[in-house]
């Protein structure tokens, strides 16, 4: 018989189909959202919450913890579910890939990253526009990760439904193409453009996040600028110093 650890560890990892973090992550979004469905009052404590600028409750904007939790609450019943079960299916995928790429500590960190990042910025921005807001969802980590994933892999190909076939590099486009017109296109009805957006900001605060702390691409322009700094520091300090080699022999000064 298994023992407890044991237990926990084969149901963290899903049987062995997916890293332990990734299963933690899972159970953690299926104790929230089912908690909070039935729990009252606990699926306001975990969602990302911007106050109206004229009825009070500017205490929320302090609770730190719903910068990370805000994932975790996928809805009320049945659409909650359906959203754990499909993005728990992505979730899933991008973790095992990313997670072998990375190591499950640095898979762990970065989701956070995207997580705290963007639900920071959602408050900061919507705070100071004066926007009401309160959000709850695995959909913008999700379509963070797999913007990652296609930067992270460019050349790997996957197929959607066997019928659309795409490349690592198509994807991270598509995700950040789309996700805009998605936001305009499906938007609250009756709301402008600025409302629709709006919407959907804990989306693109996600995808720009994950752009600017996951993606290679502004890591390696300032790992070109610290190269370049430190080529000229070194330029800089060979005019301080004079080369000494066997033809010429150094000055008396500097025998010992």
């Amino acid at each position: 018989m298994a023992r407890g650890p044991e237990r926990l560890q084969e149901v963290l990892t899903l049987g062995g189909r997916a890293p332990r973090v990734v299963g933690g992550l899972l159970l953690a979004m299926a104790v929230a959202t089912v908690g909070g469905s039935i729990v009252p009052g606990l699926a306001s404590l975990l969602v990302l919450r911007v106050p109206s600028p004229d009825g009070g409750g500017w205490l929320e904007l302090l609770e730190a913890w719903r910068l990370l939790t805000w994932p975790l609450y996928q809805g009320p019943f049945p659409g909650g579910l359906l959203d754990l079960l499909f993005g728990g299916l992505m979730l899933v995928w991008l973790g095992r890939q990313l997670s072998f790429a990375w190591s499950e500590r640095r898979f762990a960190i970065r989701c956070a990253a995207v997580t705290g990042g963007a639900g920071l910025l959602t408050t900061l921005l919507l705070a100071a526009l004066g926007w009401p807001f309160s959000y709850g969802g695995i959909w913008p980590l999700t379509m963070a990760l797999l913007l990652t994933w296609g930067l992270v892999f460019p050349g790997q190909r996957v197929s959607w439904f066997g019928v659309l076939d795409m490349s690592g590099a198509t994807v991270a486009k598509a995700v950040a193409i789309g996700t805009p017109i998605w936001a305009l296109a499906a938007g609250p009805q009756g709301a402008g453009l600025a409302g629709r957006l709006v919407a959907y900001t804990p989306h693109l605060a996600a995808l720009l996040v994950a752009w600017l702390f996951l993606a290679d691409g502004p890591r390696r322009r300032w790992y070109r600028l610290k190269g370049w700094w430190a080529q000229r520091r070194l330029a800089s300090a060979r005019k301080r110093f004079k080369v000494i080699t066997t033809d010429r022999p150094p000055p008396k000064q500097w025998m010992n």
